[in-house]
This record gives C-alpha cells, structure tokens and sequence, in this order.
C-alpha cells in the first residue's frame, strides 16, 4: 500500500505539475493569441497606410508628369520667344543701321540747304545793292555788307 501511495503521490505531483505546465501554456497560447491579434491590427494599420501612400505616390507620380509636360510646353515656348527676339534683334539692327545712314543724310543735306540759303541770301542781299545803285546812282554803299546791322538807327557790325 505503501508503494500505491507513492505511486498516487507521485501521480499526483506529476498532475499538478502537468496543471501548472497546461496553466502556463495556456497563458503562452493568450498572450500568442493577443500578440497576434496585436500584430495582424499593426499589419492592418500598415497595410492601410501602405495604400495611402501608394495612392498619394500615384497621385505625385501625375502631378510630375503633368508638370513635366508643361514644362516641355514652356521650353516650346521659350525657344519660340527666343526665336522671336533674334529677329527682333536683327531687324533693330538693321533700323539703327537705317537711322545713321539717313541722319548722315539729313545732315548732309541740312549743310547743302544752308549753303544754298546762304548762298540765296548774298545773292539777294548783292541784287538789292545793285538795284538801290541804280535807282540812287550817287549813293555811297561801300559800308553796307552782309555782315552788318542797323541799331538805333545806326550801321553796325552784326555780332
């Protein structure tokens, strides 16, 4: 009997033992359970946030393409307004070219009118001498010249 006590005690032990072992593996198997829960939540959470920005990248990845476009439509159109202002460079060039040949021109003929309204004017001037002789045979005109004025009534050298 004594060994059937034994043998019970033993059993019993190895009972209790085996209760704290299945206690503790239930509690392993609580806490795998809501680490797992934990886990698929967090794989969840990520996997949501994971489509935003895939979304978001998306949407960016349109935006470059978008503005990459209309940075080919603006390299177009600075190429045309370059283009635009080389001619316009030219063709004023070719205005100022135009100006200076036609000042030279104009002055050109700014000094032939005024040698010729000199000119016009001494032959006029030589005209009213000869006719005042004729008229008055006896008037002395040896002071008179272009170069003269009349002041206060009086023949002077003009200035």
């Amino acid at each position: 009997m004594r060994r059937v006590k034994e043998l019970a005690s033993q059993e019993a032990l190895q009972a209790t033992k085996l209760k704290r072992r299945v206690t503790r593996l239930t509690l392993e198997v609580e806490e795998l359970r809501k680490a797992d829960r934990e886990t698929k939540g967090l794989l969840l959470e990520k996997s949501q946030e994971t489509l935003r920005i895939y979304a978001s990248n998306n949407d960016l990845l349109t935006e470059v393409d978008s503005l990459k476009k209309e940075v080919g439509s603006k390299d177009e159109e600075m190429t045309q307004v370059m283009e635009a202002l080389t001619k316009l460079e030219v063709e004023m060039a070719r205005l100022k070219e135009e100006v200076v040949r036609k000042d030279e021109l104009f002055q050109q003929t700014k000094v032939e009118l005024t040698s010729d309204v000199a000119d016009f004017y001494a032959v006029g001037f030589e005209d009213a001498m000869a006719q005042v002789a004729c008229v008055h045979p006896g008037v002395d005109l040896s002071q008179t010249g272009l170069n003269k004025t009349i002041i206060d009534g009086q023949l002077m050298d003009a200035v």
